[in-house]
């Protein structure tokens, strides 16, 4: 079962959340979390013109690290479970 992070990661990774087509294929796809994808996209697009008007942020090798850090425990989660589910 996924939970919404999950949706939201996948939403990200497979689509584009600037494009109406990728948002209805994923409100299709997982109906259950329309608030969060909805409220995701919003924030998604909001951040996007915010990056066209304000000067870029000063990067933090510290900060970047741990990003990566992060995504790669969730991509590992995320592919044990998957394997879990197809042993089912």
């Amino acid at each position: 079962m996924y939970d919404a992070d999950d949706v939201l990661f996948d939403y990200v990774a497979h689509g584009n959340p600037k494009s109406n087509e990728d948002l209805k294929r994923h409100l299709r796809r997982h109906p259950r979390f329309r608030e969060e994808i909805v409220e995701f996209t919003a924030t998604w697009r909001a951040l996007s013109i915010l990056e066209k008007v304000l000067p870029p942020a000063e990067l933090d090798p510290a900060v970047e690290r741990q990003l990566l850090l992060r995504s790669q425990a969730r991509l590992r989660a995320m592919r044990r479970r998957r394997m879990s589910e197809k042993a089912i």
